[in-house]
This record gives structure tokens, sequence and C-alpha cells, in this order.
């Protein structure tokens, strides 16, 4: 296991598109931490171009290891399936680690006092959730390269469903954050108006168990996680705006880091099953 690890480090470090990755992370790092200067909240699609890094980088290197027969050649060398498998996921799920220490590196360096009000436990748990959502990105992205053996399909399709991943978890969570009874307009004694919540239903409010099963969905999908994080986390590291948690930021904290580890786990244990009955001789 040891000597695929070592191989599979000197293969990616060795390759130029690990340098043009780290790169690129670098300058997504500098882009977002230019525009944390300018707001507590970090744009989606900030979040989006790094996973598009891992799509791209990822399948264009897994997919050498088929086209190049990489595989077959550490399979009948006597390595069994599960050690090349997980050898590889071990290695891909690094190098993409470093690409986000870096970038995370850059954002911090650049934006200090974003963490010099916060309180240690809001800071830890949210370490925690964002590296876990990221592995589990990293895993969907894994499987996708490594369940396909061509190349060029398999990055068109690791990318596409970045994009497909981000545009579904955009309309769920904006569907979800309809109302529940639409607002109205009403006069106060001093004759002002003011927006209020009404007492009319809402038509398009999600309702049970539609809204349950939404919910799940969004929650699974990373970039869902990385959406609800933005929303209600980030706000929490504004250093002129300090609050304490509240009960929904506290209740997504906790909560969030459970279903990354159940979209690691389930995805890495089907794509290994699948990964065995592969013919590579």
């Amino acid at each position: 296991m040891m000597k695929l690890l070592r191989a599979g480090y000197r293969r990616y470090f060795r390759n130029i598109l690990f340098w043009i990755a780290l790169v690129a992370s670098a300058i997504l790092g500098v882009a977002s931490g230019a525009r944390l200067k300018e707001s507590a909240m970090l744009d989606d699609m900030y979040v989006i171009f790094g996973f598009l890094i891992f799509a791209a980088f990822m399948s264009l290197m897994i997919g050498r290891e088929f086209s190049d027969g990489g595989f077959r050649n550490k399979i009948t060398s006597g390595y069994t399936k599960g050690k090349v498998f997980f050898s590889e996921y071990i290695v891909a799920l690094t190098i993409c680690l470093i690409y986000t220490l870096v970038a995370a590196g850059i954002v911090s360096l650049m934006n200090p006092s974003a963490y010099g009000n916060i309180l240690p436990e809001l800071l830890i748990k949210s370490i925690i959730g964002y590296l876990l959502l990221i592995v589990s990105m990293i895993t969907i992205i894994f499987v996708v390269s490594v369940l396909i053996s061509r190349k060029a399909v398999a990055a068109v399709l690791a990318l596409l469903l970045v994009i497909g991943l981000y545009l579904a978890a955009y309309e769920i969570d904006f569907a979800l954050s309809r109302p529940e009874f639409q607002k109205e307009m009403v006069q106060r004694e001093d004759g002002m108006w003011e927006l209020t919540g009404g007492t009319e239903k809402n038509p398009n409010y999600i309702d049970s168990p539609m809204r349950e099963n939404l919910t799940f969905i969004v929650n699974v999908i990373p970039i869902g996680q990385a959406i609800q994080y933005n929303e209600w986390v980030a706000p929490l590291f504004d250093p002129i705006n300090v609050r304490i948690l509240m009960g929904e930021e506290e209740k997504l904290l906790n909560t969030m880091p459970f279903y990354s580890l159940g979209t690691t786990i389930v995805l890495l244990a089907g794509a290994y099953v699948i990964f065995r009955k592969k013919d590579f001789i």
C-alpha cells in the first residue's frame, strides 16, 4: 500500500496538471480574499470554481491511469483492486486538500481580522463542517473519475456534475426559502407603511412531506451545504457585526458533518464494489 501511495504522489507531483491546478487554486484564494475584504459573505461561485478545479484535475489524472494502463499494470503486478482503489483515493483526496489549504491560507492571510472576535467553538465547528463537505465533494468527483475509463468522457461528466449539483442545490434552497405566509404592507399609527408577515397562505410555500424530502436532498449535496454555510454561518465571521450562535446556525453546524460523512462513506463503498468488478486485464 505504501509503495502505491509513494508512486501515486510522484505521479501527481511530476505532472504539469498538478502545478496548473495549484496556481489556479492560489489565484482563487486571492480572488476570494479580495472579495471577503468587501463583504463577510463569499459568493457561491467562488466555491464552485474550486470544485471545478478539482473536477478537471482529478478526472484527467485518474483518466490517464486508464489510458496509460496504470491500473492494469498495478493489478497484474499483484496488488489487489482494493489497494489500488483506496491508494488512488487517498492520493487524489490529499492533493485536493492541498489545493484547499493553499486557497484557504491565502484567504486567511488577506483577512486576519475575520477571526479576531470569533468564538473558538464556532471556528472549530466551521472548519470541521467545511472540511467534511469538501471531502464529500472530492469523493463524488473521484467516484465519477474512477468508474468511467474514458478520460474525456469522465472530465466532461465531472464538470457537468459540479455545475448540475450547484443549479439543483440553488433551486432547492431558493424554493425552501419562500415564506409560509405572504407579506403585506401595513400602515402604522404614525402614518408610515411597513412590510409585515401576513395571514394569507403563500401558494408557493412548500409544505410537508415534500419540504422534508427537499431539505434532505439539499443537505446531502455538498454544494447545497456550502450555500447554507454561506447564508447562515459566514456572516458570523463579520468582525464588525459580531453575533453569537443562534438556533439555525447551531443546528446547521451540528448536523451537516453527518450528511457529509454519510455521503462520503456510501459513495465510496458503492464505487469500490463496482471497481472490484471491472476487468482491467
